[in-house]
């Protein structure tokens, strides 16, 4: 948690409110686990300094137009004669396959689409990536409040003084439609996570590993939204599950080139891949299901806590991964498992360094 600093007036006048008015404060606690309402991030594309954001290329189309945009939904423009509008008896399941969940909707992606805008607002997180021809949305960073401790100064003086304080760390959300069939739609959310970081040269924001127990407390918010419920309001934990350890590889294949060996099929290895490409700090631009393969660039930083600073002043730019280089994720089915490899947006096979790095990653994520 940090403290924001004060000038001399805000500090008189905050005394005197102690000694004189404590009574009236509004002395609320943080009970719930997310509280991203007043974010700055909802009327403002902000992102954390020296995280980059690339541009993105639209490419290969999973849900056709037809769908509502954010600005015509902040506009008004948004007319219910021309839109899908979601059944309010939508049936809605909670799936899971291994580490990942995601939301199984009864109802055309046209119609949950207009709905997602709707939640993060409700949540009061901005949107800022909005791309419906391929199903992709991405908000902005935003500052969980729940992640400040209540201490006794802030017992004290309630949310007199909010903006005193800073959780030092911010969330952003990547959702993904995918449509299995016409009359339903598969919600998969993925979670990216910075922290401040205190070095010799001063304090930068740092890529930290991603939230699985976040995503979960999201999705089932959301479920709770799509059914009309209150999605602010502290949810039921979701219940867990013993999982069933899944064993992953790494291995080389003719010409030197890195692989991952997945145990499971290529469908099951298909979706967590998705949602763990999210964590890692890929964002998906484009998706080819029949074929396995993932186009996506890459969000983070080349300093990041990933890499030690040795092994950085060893590397040439072409040996890492390059920030907002867009890479291939190749899927295979190989019986009762699966093999990841990955290219250059061409398909390409890239340096095994490099290939090695994002590979190494992913094997990560499938371990946690």
């Amino acid at each position: 948690m940090n403290i924001l600093p004060l000038s001399r007036s805000v500090v008189v006048i905050g005394s005197a409110l102690i000694l004189s008015a404590c009574s009236g404060l509004n002395i609320d606690s943080v009970s719930d686990r997310v509280d991203y309402k007043n974010n700055k991030s909802v009327n403002s594309l902000e992102v954390p300094p020296d995280l980059n954001t690339p541009d993105y290329d639209p490419t290969y189309a999973t849900i056709p137009g037809g769908s509502v945009s954010a600005a015509a939904l902040a506009r008004g423009e948004a007319q219910q004669g021309n839109a899908v509008v979601l059944p309010t008896n939508a049936a809605i399941q909670l799936m899971r396959e291994g580490n990942v969940r995601w939301l199984q909707v009864n109802a055309p992606a046209e119609a949950v689409w207009p709905k997602l805008h709707e939640f993060w607002r409700t949540m009061g997180v901005g949107v800022k990536r909005d791309e419906p021809r391929v199903g992709i949305m991405e908000t902005d960073w935003a500052e969980n409040k729940a992640e400040i401790p209540l201490d006794f100064i802030r017992k004290t003086i309630g949310k007199a003084f909010e903006g005193m304080y800073d959780a030092g760390s911010r969330d952003r959300f990547k959702i993904r439609l995918e449509r299995p069939a016409a009359q339903a739609t598969n919600i998969y959310l993925s979670h990216e996570r910075a922290e401040e970081s205190v070095s010799g040269t001063g304090v930068k924001w740092q890529y930290a590993p991603a939230r699985p127990e976040l995503e979960a407390e999201m999705l089932n918010r959301l479920m709770v939204f799509l059914q009309g419920g209150d999605a602010t309001a502290a949810a039921a934990p979701v219940a867990e599950s013993n999982l069933t350890a899944v064993p992953v590889a790494m291995t080389q294949l003719e010409g030197g080139q890195p692989g991952l060996v997945v145990g499971g099929a290529a469908n099951d290895v298909w979706i967590r891949t998705g949602v763990m490409l999210g964590r890692i700090g890929m964002s998906i631009e484009g998706q080819q299901r029949a074929n396995g393969v993932y186009l996506a660039s890459y969000d983070g930083d080349n300093n990041d806590s990933k890499q030690g600073f040795f092994s950085r002043l060893l590397k040439s730019d072409k040996d890492m991964l390059k920030v907002g280089g867009k890479y291939q994720v190749q899927i295979s089915d190989a019986g009762n498992r699966s093999l990841i490899t990955v290219g250059d947006a061409d398909g390409s096979p890239l340096k095994p360094v490099v290939a090695t790095e994002l590979l190494e990653r992913l094997k990560s994520e499938f371990e946690r």
